[in-house]
């Protein structure tokens, strides 16, 4: 288990476990797992029987969050689950690949920018006018954690892609990542539901819509999916002063 945790900038690195128990402690000391909690106090993020003051703002979030949001990117090589929590100050658990995460506090005005970076979102070419129809079983397997299935599926998806020769000639050579992003959020007596997900290679970028007959791949732009991310945002979040970096 490896925890490291910087009371200057409030940067915490952690595990699973120790991210859960750290958690569960924000909210119900009693729970708390022990061993866990021992080494979170070991490197000061726990101090005096409370989470370190600098990780309360992120913890609050964590707890009493407005939406719940994850981005979820694949490409050949791997697979990482971003996790965040949007409030006033929100909260992002950032999938390192190597089993640990990072944990800290990001203000809501920035969750799209930090969303676009985790995506490696950027300039791209823009592709010619087009839609091409894809099965769910292409886009479950762009998104398996089985690396064999992956790179099958990238063969596949290269030749869905042959409207756009450079697209899909990056693809084959597997220069394709995946991002998916979700959130969810109550209101009133429901909670809604809003993904925006795309397929990004060098030579340009597809979003995943559904036509009349199931899903489908539409050229778009960086600029396109930010404004999609930040209209997916719940309304009652901060998004006046959200600048596209693109």
């Amino acid at each position: 288990m490896s925890v490291m945790f910087d009371a200057t900038t409030a940067g915490l690195r952690l595990d699973a476990e120790s991210f859960i128990t750290l958690a569960e402690y924000a909210t119900d000391p009693a729970g708390a797992c022990d061993r866990t909690l021992r080494d979170l106090a070991d490197v000061g993020a726990v101090v005096d029987g409370a989470p370190h003051p600098a990780l309360r703002g992120a913890l609050a979030a964590v707890t009493n969050s407005l939406a719940s949001l994850q981005v979820l990117v694949t490409e050949p090589e791997g697979v990482a689950l971003h996790q965040g929590w949007l409030a006033r100050v929100s909260a992002m658990l950032t999938d390192l690949g190597d089993g640990t995460y990072d944990f800290e506090s990001v203000g809501t005005e920035f969750v799209p920018t930090t969303v676009a970076r985790l995506a490696g979102l950027g300039p791209r070419p823009r592709l010619a006018a087009g839609t091409v129809s894809v099965d769910e079983e292409v886009l479950d397997g762009l998104v398996s954690n089985f690396v064999g299935r992956r790179a099958a599926t990238g063969e596949a998806l290269a030749d869905l892609l042959t409207p756009w020769p450079a697209v899909s000639a990056a693809a084959r050579m597997g220069g394709w990542r995946t991002a998916c992003v979700d959130i969810a959020f109550p209101v009133r007596d429901r909670t809604v539901a809003r993904r925006l997900a795309w397929v990004d290679t060098d030579a340009g970028m597809l979003r995943v819509e559904a036509d009349d007959h199931g899903p489908v791949l539409v050229p778009t732009t960086p600029t396109e999916l930010w404004r999609a991310l930040v209209s997916i945002l719940p309304a009652d979040l901060d998004t006046d002063s959200m600048a596209c970096p693109l």
